[in-house]
């Protein structure tokens, strides 16, 4: 039997934004035409390697590898396609690093999308979200299965997907998705991990992190959008479209313990609570302790007095030390059960 009354309050909020994001998220940013890259994204017309002038954003004549085309909202959004070069299946290809060809063979290891410091293809990002959220919609000629893949690495030229679950693979949000909005946009969703051991991945299928628990900070962001999931297996024309993609920071509680006790009626998006003491415990009022739902989040509590009988727990992520964003906060007031009854007979 809990020794405390709670009531459960009000201010109801999700605690998702703000934060370091990738660049130009919404692509509403473009430095030249529609088949051009968006600013600070990258594709076939900026790609490396002794295969580099092969493939453009423009290839496939009508229906050109990358293009700007209507946002889901803002102005702008992107639409990368499939197309063939030299008889071979070339998935559309997006990322915020650089594309590398060094082969002819779509399925070999020297292809891939990578970190390239020297040559400016890169993100800075030294932040630690908890999840991606972006929107996209298809245009497939079969049931096809796109892949979004953000790599949270060290400082180095990191590769995709020569050096997934590497040492220098700090965490990653890996997802294949398949069309859930009949060919209308919707929203997919991912959360960043890590690996529990080194793995070895190909260009066919990249392990899945599963470790929730990493917070070693990163030094760059290699974010990248492939149309088809499998090299070499997409149709022609096969489209998928991007906008709005957004890291999430969860300031939200897992609980609130009170001497040690979980908190009755605790709930992560209920911000401020009434406790009712027993007149015996006005005196010497509990002792509050938190625990986060992310390890990357930290804590900072003001406790109650008997001056000041309200608690105070903020919940701060990287997005509030770094980018002054307003931290989660949760208040819990305590009064004599006196004022309970009071309360009730004054109704």
């Amino acid at each position: 039997m809990n020794k405390y009354i709670c009531i459960g309050g009000f201010l109801f909020f999700l605690s998702l934004c703000c934060g370091q994001q990738p660049p130009n998220p919404g692509f509403e940013q473009w430095t030249g035409i529609s088949t051009s890259s968006p600013k600070d994204w990258h594709s076939y017309d900026e790609a490396a390697g002794i295969f580099s002038g092969t493939a453009s954003n423009k290839s496939g004549g009508k229906n050109p590898a990358l293009e700007r085309t209507n946002g889901h909202s803002g102005k702008y959004a992107v639409v990368i396609r499939c197309n063939k070069i030299i008889g071979v299946a070339a998935n559309g290809a997006l990322t915020c690093g650089r594309v590398y060809m060094g082969a002819i063979s779509a399925s070999s290891p020297k292809n891939y999308c990578y970190t390239d410091r020297n040559n400016g293809y890169c993100c800075h990002f030294t932040n630690r979200p908890d999840s991606v959220y972006f929107w996209a919609k298809f245009k497939m000629k079969g049931k096809e299965t796109a892949s979004a893949k953000a790599h949270l690495h060290t400082d180095c030229d990191f590769r995709d997907f020569v050096d997934i679950g590497s040492k220098a693979n700090i965490a990653s949000a890996i997802l294949y998705f398949q069309d859930k909005g009949n060919g209308q946009w919707h929203q997919y969703k991912q959360a960043f991990k890590a690996y529990d051991k080194p793995q070895k991945a190909t260009a066919e299928q990249a392990p899945i992190p599963t470790v929730s628990q990493w917070t070693q900070k990163p030094s760059y962001l290699l974010f990248s959008f492939t149309t088809n999931r499998h090299v070499m297996k997409g149709n022609q024309g096969d489209a998928l479209y991007i906008d709005d993609i957004q890291f999430v920071y969860n300031k939200r509680l897992s609980m609130i313990f009170l001497d040690n006790e979980p908190m009755p009626f605790f709930d992560a998006e209920t911000n401020e609570y009434i406790f009712y003491l027993p007149q015996i415990l006005t005196n010497q009022l509990p002792t509050v302790t938190a625990e986060t739902e992310s390890p990357r989040a930290k804590i900072v509590i003001r406790q109650a007095t008997i001056e000041n009988p309200e608690a105070e727990i903020q919940v701060l992520h990287d997005d509030v030390v770094k980018e002054n964003a307003q931290p989660k906060t949760y208040k819990i007031l305590f009064l004599p059960q006196s004022l309970q009854f009071i309360s009730k007979n004054s109704d």
